[in-house]
């Protein structure tokens, strides 16, 4: 197998320059294209799940902010009365730096802005990776729109979208040649700067590791042995770099050692929605089931094997994104482009009725980047400074969802300076330490902080399990904050030793009261109807 398979270094890896006159602007390049369409659509038109999709991002931000507000890292926990100064390992505190930052400088707005560009730059440098590699424009399109597709569900605007962009500059060091010791370098810079960002970059090690064990393979069992054996020792070196740039964080070890206990903990995994496997009968299980399938089918259909660095990461990839629906837009970050390179002869050589495709790669040599991107990011540079306004347009919405939040009851309950030991929705927890930071929490997304025994009581007490009320009393929770329709909501109104303070279409707040009423089926039922009866008008 010829190493030139893995990373082509043909004339038509590089479109030929022409001169255009200074009068006649160029038509914007393929990554142009979407990165224009993403940095505006994404926080315009998808800022609703994407600020909104659950409490992680509130947290995130909170966090930041006390970071900035006291000027250190967060070394023990000030947010919770269930693990009240317990260690801290902040592995995402960079990422939460630069949120906070954000949306000190524009709101809300600033952090859909920065989370925008984030996916915008990571899926046009995907789009650059294939036709940088020679890939037939057509063929980078389709495979760039398929991973958005599959990406497009976990765009949340928190820290994992800066281990989405680092994962596909990784995978441009790794697709491109060895004997450039600059390469070397930039993986060891990337990776100093991902563990201080995001626990992902645990996830590049394992990308270096499959194409140092193809290479391996190749070197055994393929030909151009002297090829395979220079690629050995690129990637050998990158890996031997990449990790010991790691423990260049404020942790040190300690971040190392947090990661492999959290994702070693199968409890955790297992009762949280994106570690479990993707559902087939659903449309996000039904489209990667698709794209799986035709991808299958390309490489059954190919003249030759892909190259193993290439077969491992398709391999590793597909398994990884049916053992949990997270690593799906991973799937499309490394798969689907390595897919790409190896197919590239193959969709050549295919008949182009009416010469579709002969014209597309003809229009792609012939366009500009840096004049359509300027512009775009002007515009959006506009929007974070007037906190999302163009003018009587609020194009960006400044605060959180109050159908996803309870704003409104945490705003009463502030006003009324109400005080307790929480109880509160799991999603919510963030949002509470965000919005009400005088009020100390139960929980929150944080679950490797506060561990697989917390995580029990809480589920406990939310599925109403036989002892649910003595954790109630062991915690001396005084105040709950639920959804109005939650059988939980329903069964302590029913309690005569909490009352109802607030109650919207959302939400409903509880408060223990010290005097015991009465226990009479006229009054449980009178509770019930209060919590079904508020807010639906």
């Amino acid at each position: 197998m010829d190493s030139s398979s893995v990373v082509p270094e043909s004339p038509s890896a590089t479109f030929p320059q022409r001169t255009f006159s200074p009068w006649r602007l160029a038509p914007p390049s393929i990554p142009a294209l979407v990165f224009g369409i993403l940095a505006l659509a994404v926080p315009i038109l998808l800022q609703k799940p994407m600020l909104n999709s659950d409490g992680d991002l509130a947290r995130h931000l909170r966090h930041g902010h006390y970071m900035l507000e006291h000027g250190e890292l967060i070394r023990a926990d000030p947010f919770s009365f269930t693990r009240p100064g317990a260690p801290f390992t902040g592995f995402e505190y960079g990422s939460q730096l630069l949120y906070a930052l954000a949306e000190e400088v524009g709101g809300l707005a600033g952090v859909a802005v920065l989370a925008g560009l984030l996916i915008a730059v990571t899926y046009a440098l995907l789009a650059k990776l294939l036709l940088t590699r020679g890939v037939d424009p057509l063929l980078a399109c389709v495979i760039t729109g398929s991973a958005i597709a599959l990406g497009v569900n976990h765009w949340t605007a928190r820290p994992h979208l800066f281990s989405f962009l680092a994962v596909i500059i990784l995978m441009s060091l790794l697709e491109r040649g060895p004997g450039r010791c600059r390469l070397i370098l930039a993986c060891a810079v990337l990776f100093g700067v991902w563990a201080n960002l995001h626990g992902g970059f645990v996830y590049g090690w394992i990308l270096i590791g499959l194409y140092l064990a193809g290479s391996l393979g190749e070197l055994i069992w393929g030909d151009d042995r002297a090829a395979w054996r220079e690629r050995v020792r690129y990637y050998g070196s990158i890996l031997a770099t990449s990790v010991p740039v790691t423990l260049i964080n404020p942790h040190g070890l300690e971040l190392h050692r947090h990661l492999i206990g959290f994702f070693s903990n199968p409890f955790i995994r297992d009762n949280t929605a994106e570690f479990a496997s993707p559902n087939f009968h659903e449309g996000d299980g039904k489209g990667f089931l698709g794209i799986l399938l035709l991808a299958l089918v390309s490489l059954v259909l190919h003249r030759r094997r892909p190259t193993l660095p290439r077969l491992l990461v398709i391999c590793v990839g597909v398994a990884f994104a049916l053992i949990a629906y997270r690593n799906i837009p991973l799937f499309g970050l490394t798969a689907l482009p390595v897919l790409a390179l190896h197919l590239d002869d193959l969709c050549r050589s295919l008949p182009d009725p009416g010469g579709v495709r002969g014209r597309f790669e003809s229009t792609a040599r012939n366009t500009a980047t840096l004049a359509w991107i300027l512009p775009v990011g002007a515009f959006l540079a506009v929007l974070v400074m007037t906190g999302g306004r163009l003018g009587s347009l609020q194009l960006i919405r400044g605060e959180f969802d109050r159908t996803v939040f309870p704003l409104d009851a945490v705003a009463h309950a502030r006003r009324e300076q109400m005080e307790g030991r929480m109880f509160s929705e799991f999603t919510w927890g963030g949002y509470l330490v965000y919005a009400w930071p005088e009020q100390r929490i139960f929980i929150d997304g944080g679950t490797d902080f506060f561990g697989e025994e917390l995580f029990r009581e809480f589920s406990k007490i939310k599925q109403l399990a036989p002892g649910w009320r003595d954790l109630l009393n062991k915690w001396d929770i005084s105040l709950m904050l639920l959804q109005r329709q939650s059988p939980l909501a329903h069964e302590i109104a029913r309690d005569p030793r909490w009352i109802v303070q607030y109650c919207d279409s959302l939400a409903t707040l509880l408060h223990r009261s010290p005097a015991i009423l009465p226990v009479t089926p006229a009054r449980a039922d009178s509770a019930e109807h209060a919590l079904d009866s508020c807010g639906s008008s």
